[in-house]
Protein backbone atom coordinates (compact mmCIF):
# COMPACT_ATOMS: atom_id res chain seq x y z
CA UNK A 1 0.00 0.00 0.00
CA UNK A 2 1.47 3.67 -0.68
CA UNK A 3 -0.60 5.09 2.17
CA UNK A 4 -2.21 3.97 4.88
CA UNK A 5 -5.94 4.29 3.99
CA UNK A 6 -8.19 0.92 3.79
CA UNK A 7 -10.29 0.60 0.80
CA UNK A 8 -13.60 1.60 1.22
CA UNK A 9 -15.98 2.66 -1.96
CA UNK A 10 -14.41 3.93 -5.03
CA UNK A 11 -15.25 6.43 -7.86
CA UNK A 12 -15.64 5.70 -11.03
CA UNK A 13 -14.98 8.23 -13.51
CA UNK A 14 -16.05 7.30 -17.52
CA UNK A 15 -14.56 9.98 -20.14
CA UNK A 16 -16.63 11.17 -23.25
CA UNK A 17 -14.21 12.90 -25.83
CA UNK A 18 -16.87 13.53 -28.23
CA UNK A 19 -18.31 17.54 -28.52
CA UNK A 20 -20.70 19.45 -30.76
CA UNK A 21 -17.80 22.04 -31.01
CA UNK A 22 -14.96 22.97 -29.13
CA UNK A 23 -14.73 25.73 -27.22
CA UNK A 24 -12.44 28.75 -27.69
CA UNK A 25 -11.34 28.62 -24.10
CA UNK A 26 -10.92 24.25 -23.53
CA UNK A 27 -8.23 22.63 -23.38
CA UNK A 28 -10.37 19.20 -22.21
CA UNK A 29 -9.64 15.95 -23.84
CA UNK A 30 -12.40 16.38 -26.27
CA UNK A 31 -13.38 17.27 -30.20
CA UNK A 32 -16.13 17.67 -32.30
CA UNK A 33 -17.27 16.16 -35.71
CA UNK A 34 -17.20 13.40 -35.06
CA UNK A 35 -19.88 10.56 -36.59
CA UNK A 36 -22.10 8.51 -34.83
CA UNK A 37 -20.48 5.27 -36.16
CA UNK A 38 -16.98 6.14 -34.43
CA UNK A 39 -19.27 7.54 -31.16
CA UNK A 40 -20.39 3.72 -31.40
CA UNK A 41 -16.94 2.17 -31.81
CA UNK A 42 -16.03 4.15 -28.85
CA UNK A 43 -18.80 3.04 -27.13
CA UNK A 44 -17.71 -0.40 -27.63
CA UNK A 45 -14.10 -0.10 -26.45
CA UNK A 46 -15.52 1.69 -23.33
CA UNK A 47 -17.39 -1.44 -22.53
CA UNK A 48 -14.66 -3.93 -23.38
CA UNK A 49 -12.27 -1.86 -20.58
CA UNK A 50 -15.08 -1.89 -17.87
CA UNK A 51 -14.94 -5.71 -18.90
CA UNK A 52 -11.24 -5.95 -17.49
CA UNK A 53 -12.46 -4.86 -13.83
CA UNK A 54 -14.49 -7.71 -13.64
CA UNK A 55 -13.65 -10.18 -11.04
CA UNK A 56 -11.60 -7.60 -8.80
CA UNK A 57 -14.92 -7.34 -6.26
CA UNK A 58 -14.45 -3.67 -5.93
CA UNK A 59 -17.64 -1.71 -4.84
CA UNK A 60 -17.98 1.90 -6.60
CA UNK A 61 -20.76 4.31 -5.12
CA UNK A 62 -20.22 7.21 -7.36
CA UNK A 63 -20.32 7.24 -11.26
CA UNK A 64 -19.55 10.40 -12.93
CA UNK A 65 -19.63 10.42 -16.91
CA UNK A 66 -18.00 13.44 -17.94
CA UNK A 67 -16.29 14.77 -21.26
CA UNK A 68 -16.16 16.19 -23.09
CA UNK A 69 -20.11 16.29 -24.00
CA UNK A 70 -21.52 12.83 -23.15
CA UNK A 71 -25.28 13.81 -23.34
CA UNK A 72 -24.50 13.68 -27.26
CA UNK A 73 -24.49 10.39 -27.09
CA UNK A 74 -27.52 8.43 -28.40
CA UNK A 75 -29.26 7.62 -25.36
CA UNK A 76 -28.98 3.79 -25.43
CA UNK A 77 -25.03 4.31 -25.56
CA UNK A 78 -24.99 5.76 -22.13
CA UNK A 79 -27.66 2.63 -21.31
CA UNK A 80 -25.40 0.36 -22.62
CA UNK A 81 -22.36 2.17 -20.70
CA UNK A 82 -24.05 2.12 -17.26
CA UNK A 83 -24.86 -1.85 -17.67
CA UNK A 84 -21.47 -2.12 -18.18
CA UNK A 85 -20.52 -0.54 -15.50
CA UNK A 86 -22.75 -2.94 -13.18
CA UNK A 87 -21.40 -5.60 -14.57
CA UNK A 88 -18.23 -4.86 -13.65
CA UNK A 89 -18.62 -4.12 -10.28
CA UNK A 90 -20.62 -4.36 -7.16
CA UNK A 91 -22.74 -0.85 -7.04
CA UNK A 92 -23.53 0.45 -3.54
CA UNK A 93 -27.36 0.49 -3.18
CA UNK A 94 -27.30 4.10 -2.99
CA UNK A 95 -25.40 5.36 -5.84
CA UNK A 96 -24.90 9.12 -7.21
CA UNK A 97 -24.68 8.72 -10.92
CA UNK A 98 -23.55 12.00 -12.98
CA UNK A 99 -23.59 13.01 -15.96
CA UNK A 100 -22.55 16.07 -17.84
CA UNK A 101 -24.77 17.70 -20.36
CA UNK A 102 -24.63 20.36 -22.73
CA UNK A 103 -28.43 22.31 -23.02
CA UNK A 104 -28.06 22.03 -26.87
CA UNK A 105 -27.93 18.41 -26.56
CA UNK A 106 -30.68 17.45 -24.29
CA UNK A 107 -34.38 16.13 -25.31
CA UNK A 108 -36.79 14.63 -23.49
CA UNK A 109 -36.63 10.99 -24.90
CA UNK A 110 -32.78 11.16 -23.75
CA UNK A 111 -33.72 12.26 -20.66
CA UNK A 112 -36.61 9.86 -20.08
CA UNK A 113 -33.55 7.23 -20.97
CA UNK A 114 -31.33 8.56 -18.58
CA UNK A 115 -33.85 8.60 -15.08
CA UNK A 116 -34.32 4.76 -16.94
CA UNK A 117 -30.29 4.11 -16.30
CA UNK A 118 -30.22 5.35 -12.94
CA UNK A 119 -28.90 8.42 -13.78
CA UNK A 120 -29.55 10.74 -11.02
CA UNK A 121 -27.73 13.85 -11.00
CA UNK A 122 -27.05 16.18 -14.22
CA UNK A 123 -24.16 18.79 -14.42
CA UNK A 124 -25.07 21.74 -16.90
CA UNK A 125 -22.33 23.39 -19.01
CA UNK A 126 -24.31 26.75 -18.84
CA UNK A 127 -21.41 29.45 -18.33
CA UNK A 128 -23.71 32.04 -18.70
CA UNK A 129 -27.29 33.63 -19.41
CA UNK A 130 -25.95 36.34 -21.98
CA UNK A 131 -26.00 35.25 -25.68
CA UNK A 132 -23.29 37.43 -26.62
CA UNK A 133 -20.37 36.19 -24.12
CA UNK A 134 -21.63 32.36 -25.26
CA UNK A 135 -20.77 33.60 -28.80
CA UNK A 136 -18.03 34.55 -27.94
CA UNK A 137 -17.16 31.64 -25.94
CA UNK A 138 -17.89 29.52 -28.94
CA UNK A 139 -20.74 27.64 -26.82
CA UNK A 140 -23.09 25.78 -29.04
CA UNK A 141 -26.16 26.39 -26.91
CA UNK A 142 -27.84 29.94 -26.08
CA UNK A 143 -29.70 30.91 -22.93
CA UNK A 144 -33.12 29.87 -24.67
CA UNK A 145 -31.83 26.70 -25.35
CA UNK A 146 -30.39 26.42 -21.50
CA UNK A 147 -34.33 27.33 -20.18
CA UNK A 148 -36.27 24.67 -22.61
CA UNK A 149 -33.46 22.04 -21.59
CA UNK A 150 -34.11 22.96 -17.42
CA UNK A 151 -38.03 23.17 -18.01
CA UNK A 152 -37.54 19.20 -19.54
CA UNK A 153 -35.23 18.08 -16.79
CA UNK A 154 -37.34 18.99 -13.81
CA UNK A 155 -40.41 17.79 -15.79
CA UNK A 156 -38.26 14.41 -15.96
CA UNK A 157 -37.55 14.34 -12.44
CA UNK A 158 -34.06 15.16 -11.93
CA UNK A 159 -34.06 17.61 -8.54
CA UNK A 160 -30.19 17.16 -7.93
CA UNK A 161 -28.60 19.24 -10.48
CA UNK A 162 -25.64 21.49 -10.83
CA UNK A 163 -25.03 24.61 -13.18
CA UNK A 164 -21.94 25.55 -14.26
CA UNK A 165 -21.08 29.19 -14.32
CA UNK A 166 -17.71 30.92 -15.94
CA UNK A 167 -16.54 34.66 -14.89
CA UNK A 168 -12.89 36.78 -15.62
CA UNK A 169 -14.94 36.50 -19.43
CA UNK A 170 -13.47 38.97 -21.81
CA UNK A 171 -16.21 41.70 -22.61
CA UNK A 172 -17.72 40.40 -19.17
CA UNK A 173 -18.56 43.37 -16.44
CA UNK A 174 -19.49 42.88 -13.11
CA UNK A 175 -23.40 43.66 -13.57
CA UNK A 176 -23.48 41.04 -16.68
CA UNK A 177 -21.56 38.29 -14.32
CA UNK A 178 -24.47 39.15 -10.97
CA UNK A 179 -27.21 39.44 -13.55
CA UNK A 180 -26.19 35.55 -15.07
CA UNK A 181 -25.60 34.23 -11.44
CA UNK A 182 -29.12 35.98 -10.38
CA UNK A 183 -30.93 34.55 -12.96
CA UNK A 184 -29.89 30.56 -12.45
CA UNK A 185 -30.49 31.63 -8.35
CA UNK A 186 -34.26 32.02 -9.57
CA UNK A 187 -33.96 28.67 -11.18
CA UNK A 188 -33.13 27.08 -7.54
CA UNK A 189 -30.48 24.65 -8.60
CA UNK A 190 -29.30 22.11 -6.06
CA UNK A 191 -25.59 22.82 -7.16
CA UNK A 192 -23.75 25.48 -8.62
CA UNK A 193 -20.05 25.48 -9.75
CA UNK A 194 -18.91 28.78 -10.79
CA UNK A 195 -14.86 28.89 -12.57
CA UNK A 196 -12.70 32.24 -13.57
CA UNK A 197 -12.07 31.73 -17.33
CA UNK A 198 -8.62 30.34 -17.54
CA UNK A 199 -5.60 30.78 -20.53
CA UNK A 200 -4.58 27.17 -21.41
CA UNK A 201 -1.47 26.84 -23.53
CA UNK A 202 -2.74 25.50 -26.99
CA UNK A 203 -6.41 26.94 -27.04
CA UNK A 204 -7.72 29.15 -29.31
CA UNK A 205 -8.48 31.64 -26.53
CA UNK A 206 -4.62 31.61 -25.70
CA UNK A 207 -3.43 32.25 -29.28
CA UNK A 208 -5.48 35.33 -29.15
CA UNK A 209 -4.19 36.90 -25.70
CA UNK A 210 -0.69 36.40 -27.03
CA UNK A 211 -0.99 37.64 -30.19
CA UNK A 212 -3.10 41.09 -28.27
CA UNK A 213 -6.05 40.44 -29.72
CA UNK A 214 -8.10 39.26 -26.83
CA UNK A 215 -7.91 41.08 -23.16
CA UNK A 216 -8.98 39.99 -19.57
CA UNK A 217 -10.30 41.63 -16.91
CA UNK A 218 -7.98 43.00 -14.70
CA UNK A 219 -7.18 40.62 -11.33
CA UNK A 220 -8.83 43.05 -9.41
CA UNK A 221 -12.02 42.71 -11.04
CA UNK A 222 -11.86 38.67 -11.40
CA UNK A 223 -12.11 38.94 -8.04
CA UNK A 224 -14.74 41.14 -7.19
CA UNK A 225 -16.47 38.56 -9.34
CA UNK A 226 -15.68 36.09 -7.40
CA UNK A 227 -16.61 37.08 -4.00
CA UNK A 228 -19.61 38.88 -4.99
CA UNK A 229 -20.49 35.25 -6.13
CA UNK A 230 -19.86 33.49 -2.82
CA UNK A 231 -22.09 36.16 -0.99
CA UNK A 232 -25.05 36.09 -3.75
CA UNK A 233 -24.77 32.18 -3.14
CA UNK A 234 -24.64 32.01 0.29
CA UNK A 235 -27.77 34.66 1.29
CA UNK A 236 -29.31 32.07 -1.15
CA UNK A 237 -28.87 29.62 1.16
CA UNK A 238 -25.78 27.61 -0.54
CA UNK A 239 -22.87 26.25 1.39
CA UNK A 240 -19.51 27.03 -0.47
CA UNK A 241 -17.55 23.93 0.41
CA UNK A 242 -15.28 24.15 -2.04
CA UNK A 243 -13.03 27.10 -3.82
CA UNK A 244 -15.18 26.71 -6.63
CA UNK A 245 -18.91 24.82 -5.71
CA UNK A 246 -21.62 26.00 -3.74
CA UNK A 247 -24.51 23.40 -2.79
CA UNK A 248 -27.89 23.21 -1.42
CA UNK A 249 -27.36 20.96 2.15
CA UNK A 250 -26.96 18.01 0.95
CA UNK A 251 -26.17 18.59 -2.17
CA UNK A 252 -22.15 18.51 -2.55
CA UNK A 253 -21.09 16.21 -4.75
CA UNK A 254 -20.04 13.55 -3.72
CA UNK A 255 -18.23 12.12 -6.46
CA UNK A 256 -15.80 14.99 -6.80
CA UNK A 257 -15.24 15.13 -2.95
CA UNK A 258 -13.43 11.95 -3.60
CA UNK A 259 -10.90 13.70 -5.06
CA UNK A 260 -10.50 15.98 -2.63
CA UNK A 261 -10.96 14.03 -0.30
CA UNK A 262 -8.06 11.82 -1.30
CA UNK A 263 -10.32 8.50 -1.69
CA UNK A 264 -9.92 5.94 -4.56
CA UNK A 265 -11.53 6.53 -8.01
CA UNK A 266 -11.15 4.35 -11.16
CA UNK A 267 -11.54 5.71 -14.61
CA UNK A 268 -11.81 4.56 -18.07
CA UNK A 269 -11.98 6.01 -21.47
CA UNK A 270 -10.10 8.15 -23.22
CA UNK A 271 -6.75 9.59 -21.32
CA UNK A 272 -8.82 9.16 -18.04
CA UNK A 273 -6.84 9.15 -14.51
CA UNK A 274 -7.31 6.74 -12.19
CA UNK A 275 -5.90 6.50 -8.14
CA UNK A 276 -5.18 3.34 -6.19
CA UNK A 277 -4.25 3.41 -2.93
CA UNK A 278 -1.83 0.18 -4.22
CA UNK A 279 -1.20 1.34 -7.17
CA UNK A 280 -0.56 5.00 -6.90
CA UNK A 281 -1.65 7.27 -10.08
CA UNK A 282 -2.35 5.95 -13.74
CA UNK A 283 -3.61 7.08 -16.40
CA UNK A 284 -4.88 5.93 -20.39
CA UNK A 285 -3.49 6.69 -23.44
CA UNK A 286 -4.86 10.39 -25.15
CA UNK A 287 -5.25 9.13 -29.04
CA UNK A 288 -8.68 8.08 -29.77
CA UNK A 289 -7.05 5.39 -32.34
CA UNK A 290 -4.45 3.83 -29.71
CA UNK A 291 -7.31 3.58 -27.21
CA UNK A 292 -9.61 1.92 -29.36
CA UNK A 293 -6.59 -0.40 -31.05
CA UNK A 294 -5.41 -1.75 -27.70
CA UNK A 295 -9.07 -2.03 -26.66
CA UNK A 296 -9.51 -4.35 -29.37
CA UNK A 297 -6.43 -6.38 -28.81
CA UNK A 298 -7.63 -7.02 -24.83
CA UNK A 299 -5.08 -5.02 -24.02
CA UNK A 300 -5.15 -2.05 -21.37
CA UNK A 301 -4.56 1.01 -22.69
CA UNK A 302 -2.72 2.68 -19.74
CA UNK A 303 0.02 5.11 -21.05
CA UNK A 304 3.32 3.63 -18.75
CA UNK A 305 4.66 6.72 -19.48
CA UNK A 306 2.19 9.74 -18.32
CA UNK A 307 3.43 9.70 -15.16
CA UNK A 308 6.75 9.51 -13.10
CA UNK A 309 7.05 7.21 -9.80
CA UNK A 310 5.62 9.48 -7.04
CA UNK A 311 7.58 9.33 -3.20
CA UNK A 312 5.39 8.99 -0.04
CA UNK A 313 6.08 12.95 0.12
CA UNK A 314 4.98 13.59 -2.95
CA UNK A 315 1.30 12.15 -1.95
CA UNK A 316 1.31 13.84 1.33
CA UNK A 317 1.64 17.33 -0.58
CA UNK A 318 -1.30 15.86 -2.81
CA UNK A 319 -3.35 15.23 0.33
CA UNK A 320 -2.34 18.58 1.51
CA UNK A 321 -3.48 21.09 -1.65
CA UNK A 322 -7.03 18.91 -2.24
CA UNK A 323 -7.67 18.94 1.27
CA UNK A 324 -6.68 23.22 1.42
CA UNK A 325 -9.39 23.49 -1.44
CA UNK A 326 -12.81 22.28 1.14
CA UNK A 327 -13.88 24.82 3.23
CA UNK A 328 -13.46 22.96 6.43
CA UNK A 329 -9.99 22.10 4.82
CA UNK A 330 -6.82 20.10 6.38
CA UNK A 331 -7.32 17.74 9.54
CA UNK A 332 -4.22 17.12 10.80
CA UNK A 333 -5.44 14.42 12.45
CA UNK A 334 -6.53 12.28 9.88
CA UNK A 335 -2.86 13.24 7.86
CA UNK A 336 -1.34 11.32 10.68
CA UNK A 337 -3.47 8.54 10.41
CA UNK A 338 -3.05 8.37 6.61
CA UNK A 339 0.01 8.67 6.54
CA UNK A 340 1.67 7.21 10.12
CA UNK A 341 3.64 10.62 10.23
CA UNK A 342 2.69 14.01 12.23
CA UNK A 343 1.41 16.64 9.83
CA UNK A 344 3.75 19.70 12.08
CA UNK A 345 6.71 17.28 12.00
CA UNK A 346 6.75 16.53 8.05
CA UNK A 347 6.00 20.00 7.54
CA UNK A 348 8.03 21.97 10.66
CA UNK A 349 10.01 24.27 7.95
CA UNK A 350 6.94 25.56 7.08
CA UNK A 351 5.37 25.90 10.15
CA UNK A 352 6.59 29.39 10.07
CA UNK A 353 4.96 30.82 7.18
CA UNK A 354 1.67 29.01 8.35
CA UNK A 355 2.03 31.11 11.68
CA UNK A 356 2.14 34.05 9.01
CA UNK A 357 -0.69 33.44 6.69
CA UNK A 358 -2.98 32.59 10.11
CA UNK A 359 -1.76 36.02 11.10
CA UNK A 360 -2.60 38.20 7.72
CA UNK A 361 -5.99 36.06 7.72
CA UNK A 362 -5.02 33.91 5.13
CA UNK A 363 -5.12 30.80 6.81
CA UNK A 364 -7.70 29.75 9.65
CA UNK A 365 -6.14 26.99 12.24
CA UNK A 366 -9.05 25.65 14.90
CA UNK A 367 -7.73 22.54 16.56
CA UNK A 368 -6.74 19.91 14.24
CA UNK A 369 -7.88 21.83 11.22
CA UNK A 370 -6.09 24.20 8.95
CA UNK A 371 -8.66 26.35 6.09
CA UNK A 372 -7.84 28.45 3.86
CA UNK A 373 -10.17 31.50 4.56
CA UNK A 374 -11.90 33.48 2.02
CA UNK A 375 -9.57 36.10 1.46
CA UNK A 376 -6.90 33.36 1.59
CA UNK A 377 -8.39 31.66 -1.48
CA UNK A 378 -7.45 34.78 -3.56
CA UNK A 379 -3.76 33.64 -2.88
CA UNK A 380 -4.51 29.78 -2.65
CA UNK A 381 -1.64 28.77 -5.10
CA UNK A 382 1.07 30.23 -3.36
CA UNK A 383 -0.06 29.18 0.27
CA UNK A 384 -0.57 25.50 -1.29
CA UNK A 385 2.95 25.36 -3.01
CA UNK A 386 4.10 25.86 0.52
CA UNK A 387 3.33 21.95 0.94
CA UNK A 388 4.02 20.51 -2.97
Amino acid sequence: MIINKEKGQAGLYIHIPFCLKKCGYCDFLSFGGCTEELQRQYVQALVKELGFYKGEGRTIDTIYIGGGTPSLLPADCVETILAAAREAFMVAEDPEISLEANPKTLTEGKLKAYGKAGINRLSLGVQSMDDRLLAFMGRAHDRADFLESWRMVREQGFFNVNVDLMFGIPGQTQEMWEDSLRQVLELGPEHISFYSLQLEEGTPFCRKYKAGEMDLPPAEEDRRMYHQGIRMLKEAGYDHYEISNCARPGFASRHNLKYWNFEEYLAVGLGAHSFRYDQGRQRNVSRLETYIQRIGQGLLPVDAGAFQEESRRDYMGEYVFTALRKSEGLDTADFEKVFGACFFSVYKEQMDAVSAYERQGLLRVEGTRIALTERGIDCSNEIMAEFV
